[in-house]
């Protein structure tokens, strides 16, 4: 069932059709986020890929487009003369200057000035400084909850090497100059990056048209995201632009959207009429010009709620290019469009209506029957949980007929020809 679905039957439940839409939405998610914090579900496991990065040094006269690096003692400012090539992102990034480590929190908007997180204690160099900037963190999808297991891939054809993941105190103790192929990880939480501060709009005006799929007299929404290349961070979304096509227009030129420096932009689009943002472009360019003529049906994955903040940091940090794979454990996202569907099964869908009756008898203050909905909805809670197994062709079950035993005896299958029992 959809959240439309739900919330008619949930109306029809109580023979109450006054409620609005928004408070039988907020119930029926009270519910739904109720039932997804109450174990690590199967259904809310994820497989994650992430790329790694080599570090970038940046040597003074050779590196630089006819420049230099200057870095003076005393001060938290690193001097650029002229563009860095190649290229580096910084922002947020763990810069080594003099054998000693700094991080870059901010830069000018002409690139020239890099802004350390204290001041620089160590030579003071004009003309040929060295910046070396590390990429040791991938950012983990939003709505991470833990990371259950993390391997490191070299190559397309190799085999999978564990990563061992320890505390976050004690990589914080490990050597931070240290470059090789990954052989540990920890999860930390960093600061968001930054948020646009302008609207789509801002840029120019959004220029209705004809010629594309998308819906004649309908309103849209835009916004937009900075993204991380180098991490894979995203920001939170910036302020929404609106516009009303007439009777005759079904596309949209939006104009050129420049990303704040370091980062690459991401556009989002809502459906005709609707309010959640999904992924309209990902051209991961710095300057973005679209015109939109895309239907509904082609929109990608639904938008931030908010910005990237827990990252999986690598003990030594990348030499080289690698792959990590991740199974990740997610939080449940609450339903918001109409066609949204809880992630498990739908015959499970009258234990969320039990949850969400339950809590509005609560606040009408009908306590007795209010207990009774209560003793169902955690029943049904334990069933979900009893059948909660993702593989259960590797279990068979001891004996046969009526006689078979359901618990602890169950073997696995194994390659070879005997039979490994598991307590």
């Amino acid at each position: 069932m959809n959240l439309s679905e739900l919330r008619t039957a949930l109306q029809e439940r109580r023979e109450d059709y006054s409620s609005s839409d928004a408070k039988l939405n907020r119930r029926i998610n009270q519910a739904y986020l109720d039932i997804c914090s109450r174990r690590k579900w199967g259904w809310l496991r994820r497989e994650y890929t992430a790329n790694t990065h080599a570090s970038t040094t940046v040597t003074g006269l050779g590196t630089l487009l006819g420049g230099s690096v200057s870095v003076t003692n005393g001060t938290n400012e690193v001097g650029v003369t002229a563009p860095l090539v190649p290229s580096p992102t910084v922002l947020g990034k763990r810069v080594l200057i003099d054998s000693a480590f700094y991080t870059v929190i901010d830069m000018t908007s002409n690139g020239e000035t890099l802004i350390l997180d204290r001041p620089f204690t160590g030579t003071t160099n004009a003309t040929t400084g060295v910046l070396k900037f590390v990429y040791d963190d991938v950012a983990l999808p939003l709505g991470t909850e833990s990371v259950i297991e993390s391997s490191l891939f070299t190559g397309a054809t190799s085999y999978a090497l564990n990563l061992e993941a320890i505390q976050p105190a004690t990589m914080s103790m490990r050597d931070k100059d240290v470059s090789g192929q990954p052989t540990s990880c920890s999860v930390i939480e960093k600061k968001p990056i930054y948020q646009p501060r302008k609207l789509i709009s801002d840029f120019g005006a959004l220029t209705p048209g004809a010629g594309g799929a998308m819906t004649s007299g309908a309103t849209y929404k835009y916004w937009y995201s900075f993204y991380d290349q180098k991490s894979g961070a995203e920001s939170a979304l910036s302020q929404e632009s609106l516009v009303t096509l007439s009777s005759v227009q079904n596309r949209v030129t939006l104009p050129t959207v420049v990303a704040r420096k370091d980062y690459v932009l991401r556009i989002y689009r809502s459906t005709a009429g609707g309010s959640i943002p999904y992924l309209l472009r990902d051209k991961l360019e710095q300057s973005v010009a679209v015109v939109d003529d895309e239907s509904d049906d082609y929109l990608g994955t639904r938008g931030p709620d908010s910005a990237s903040s827990m990252y999986l940091t690598l003990y030594p940090y990348p030499d080289s290019t690698y792959q990590v794979h991740m199974l990740l454990m997610m939080e449940g996202l609450k339903l918001g469009a109409d066609n949204d569907r809880p992630l498990f099964d739908s015959g499970y869908s009258n234990v969320l209506l039990d949850g969400a009756e339950m809590l509005m008898l609560n606040s009408e203050d009908e306590q007795s029957r209010a207990a009774v909905v209560q003793r169902r909805y955690e029943m049904g809670i334990h069933r979900m949980i009893t059948q909660d197994r993702l593989n259960f062709q590797q279990h068979v079950l001891i004996g046969r007929g009526s006689r078979r035993i359901v618990g602890k005896r169950t073997w696995l299958y194994s390659s070879g020809s005997g039979a490994t029992f598991k307590a």
